[in-house]
């Protein structure tokens, strides 16, 4: 049985339950890139509770820069975010409004349909972003002379996706009726992006680190071997983690796999790696953004006591439920 107050809707009822649901169940991709970000987090937290005045500076020159960082990441993606779509989108859905402040007060469902039909779009951009960048990457671990510009191909690919997925979060503020033009609504961009409350960033920034380094550590592995065929006594004792999946797959496949076939695989791995943890965070940071301007949208309906305390109802009990 709902603990949600009648007021609101029963879409708006079913919202609060969805927000409240995912901060206490949340899935197993969130739950993923939170363990692997809050290594990261906790070290800042140290740094900023820490006794000592030269860590405590650290740690807050580091947070500033990362704000710093993200928001010309969103004043960039900002650029690119074409809010004349977003109204098209909702005059297609036979709403046809002339500015996109007048957009927040259509029913919460009909905002939502519209939120959501962003993902394709971005989810396509960043497959291929992956992709590109991820390929190049392994690729030239193996070229002499072209390790040179490694650094700048991941530095392009972390500003490129993250770019992309400030425009999709540019999109979604605006599809709510917060449009990503005003400077107004910039704090609410940061704050839909980059929740206290969450590791998913840090753990996205982490994975994409992982991927690189065993991208550069499969590049190497090849490039200093010289067997034809990667036996299984080379494979368990020297081979990375990209090499081994590789002949895995192979293995299950009954193929054997020459270095040279290797060499191959190794660029597309690469890529279908990094455009598979880009298209795993942007569902991630969908959803993030969606349920920020949903609660905000609700807050500006009904006021932020009575959104809070049916969050806070709900939460307590979905989590008395867990416990029993």
């Amino acid at each position: 049985m709902s603990t949600v107050s009648p007021v609101f809707t029963e879409y708006e009822r079913r919202v609060i339950r969805e927000i409240a649901r995912r901060q206490v169940q949340p899935d197993a991709l969130r739950r993923i890139l939170d363990r692997i970000g809050k290594p990261a987090n906790q070290l800042l937290k140290a740094g900023r509770q820490s006794q000592n005045p030269a860590l405590r500076g650290l740690s807050r020159h580091v947070q500033g820069w990362v704000e710093d960082g993200l928001i010309k990441t969103l004043r960039a993606a900002n650029m690119l975010a074409n809010t004349n779509d977003i109204l098209k989108r909702h005059a297609s859905h036979g709403r046809k409004l002339n500015d996109i402040e007048s957009l927040r007060y259509l029913p919460l469902s009909q905002l939502d349909a519209v939120a959501d039909s962003l993902t394709l779009g971005s989810s396509f951009l960043l497959a291929v972003e992956g992709a590109l960048l991820g390929g190049a990457t392994t690729m030239a671990v193996g070229i002499p002379g072209a390790q040179l510009v490694i650094p700048s191909l991941i530095l392009t690919d972390v500003a490129s996706s993250m770019t992309l997925l400030s425009r999709h979060t540019c999109r979604i503020a605006t599809a709510y009726g917060y449009s990503s033009k005003l400077p107004d609504n910039l704090p609410h961009l940061v704050a839909a992006m980059a929740p206290q409350s969450q590791n998913s960033d840090e753990g996205y920034l982490a994975l994409k680190t992982a991927v690189v380094t065993s991208i550069r550590e499969s590049g190497q592995f090849l490039a200093r071997t010289s067997a034809l065929v990667i036996d299984r006594e080379l494979l368990e004792r020297e081979a990375p983690q990209t090499i081994r999946l590789i002949r895995y797959v192979a293995d299950r496949l009954g193929v054997v796999v020459t270095q040279k076939e290797i060499g191959i695989l190794v660029p597309v791995a690469g890529a279908v790696l990094n455009s598979a943890v880009n298209v795993a965070f942007q569902r991630v940071a969908h959803q993030t953004s969606k349920d920020y301007f949903r609660r905000l949208i609700l807050e500006d309906r009904y006021g932020e006591e009575l959104v809070t305390y049916a969050l806070a109802t709900e939460t307590a009990a979905l989590r008395n439920l867990t416990r029993t």
